[in-house]
């Protein structure tokens, strides 16, 4: 039995173990997830949809993840809530034995029980995915799906394991339940590889996303944008960057902010874009940083080396592997993390703040992101 002074030993890592202990937690959570998680799709009837999908919690954002990749996998339509929202405004809307996939870490759900006994009404099947067995929701649920990573919402190994184990869940279900396509199994290849490429990237890539992390710490404003599958890496890289790094972060979704929001940037404002190659939307990351150039503001870049468009255009840029969109975004979120745990690093090994005042513009490249552009180069 646990003491009244005993603290889980993810709370006492710092930071920078934190990410260190990101590629571990995944690939035990994909070996595990390969035979589990086919198991319990064949026990789901899953019907012509919708899905239902909220996320408890520091969670709730996840649920607009699992969206995304439920309905470009299985081709259903998914009702991604929060899960108040869900509780209040969407009962009407269930039909009968609708399937509900909810997201929670740490045992989080308290306020998501009795939205479960409302959805229990219709026969519904829940499908929890979480980190916590043996929490409330677990004992309610028809079938638990588990992540191998210990925390809450705030620990960045158990939300990259459960953002990877979403777009896997989708994966596998469009494997089981629609006929075969060549495409899965190199899909099903990028999730074994995913570990050794987050491993990958620590090892080798330092000094780039240590320049970058210095190079957002110049600028009053800072936007990250992502679409699609993209979209929560950006949300979440705000999220983390506000929380370590005490900067002025707002995450965007990529096509508001290419029609609304990239005319309106000012020049003190750096832009982060999250893209790839393989984003079917990258498109609308290319138009918007050629705006944001446009207008003298700084782009700054996460992609791979064949997104040549959005790299030519980026002041600096760090790339990383290409892969499809369903993999390589929860690398972007990696790289994410890591950017925000390094911001802050930064932040306390500078006492004095080289940022310009606001409406002024900001002053060249840190020698770091200098050095770190001739390395990508």
């Amino acid at each position: 039995m646990q003491g009244a002074g005993f603290d889980p030993g993810w709370r006492l890592m710092g930071n920078r173990q934190q990410i260190q202990a990101i590629p571990g937690a995944l690939r035990v959570t994909l070996e595990k997830a390969r035979g589990e998680y086919e198991t319990a799709i064949r026990r789901i009837r899953w019907g012509d949809g919708p899905i239902y999908v909220c996320g408890t919690g520091s969670c709730a954002a996840l649920g607009r993840a699992a969206g995304y990749a439920l309905e470009a996998f299985l081709g259903l339509p998914v009702v991604a809530r929060p899960a108040e929202v869900l509780q209040h405004y969407t009962p009407s809307l269930l039909r009968p034995r609708p399937v509900l996939v909810m997201i929670s870490a740490a045992g989080e759900g308290a306020e998501a029980e009795e939205m479960v006994r409302v959805v229990r009404r219709r026969a519904s099947t829940l499908v929890l995915l979480t980190n916590t067995p043996d929490s409330p929701l677990a004992k309610l649920a028809d079938q638990v799906l588990l992540v191998r990573a210990e925390g809450d919402g705030d620990v960045p190994a158990v939300i990259l394991c459960l953002h990877a184990a979403l777009n896997f869940l989708a994966l596998e279900a469009a494997r089981v339940l629609k006929r075969p396509e060549p495409q899965w199994d190199s899909l099903a290849r990028e999730f074994e590889e995913l570990p050794a490429q987050i491993d990958w990237v620590h090892t080798q890539l330092p000094v780039a996303v240590r320049a970058m992390a210095e190079e957002l710490r110049r600028f009053p404003h800072l936007q990250i944008v992502g679409g699609g599958f993209y979209h929560f890496p950006a949300w979440r890289a705000a999220r983390r960057v506000r929380a370590l790094a005490g900067l002025r972060a707002e995450g965007m979704e990529a096509s508001e902010f290419s029609s609304e929001l990239a005319g309106l940037v000012r020049r003190d404002t750096a832009v982060l874009f999250l893209s790839s190659s393989r984003s079917k939307i990258k498109q609308l990351a290319h138009r918007s940083a050629a705006q944001v150039r446009g207008i003298g503001a700084r782009v700054l870049s996460i992609t791979d080396g064949n997104d040549r468009d959005l790299a030519e255009q980026s002041d600096l840029g760090v790339l990383i592997p290409a892969s499809t969109e369903a993999a390589g975004c929860t690398l972007s979120l990696f790289l994410a993390e890591w950017l925000a745990v390094e911001a802050a690093r930064a932040g306390k090994q500078s006492p004095v703040s080289s940022r310009g005042p606001a409406g002024e513009e900001p002053p060249g490249k840190s020698p770091k992101a200098e050095e770190a552009e001739r390395h990508e180069g």
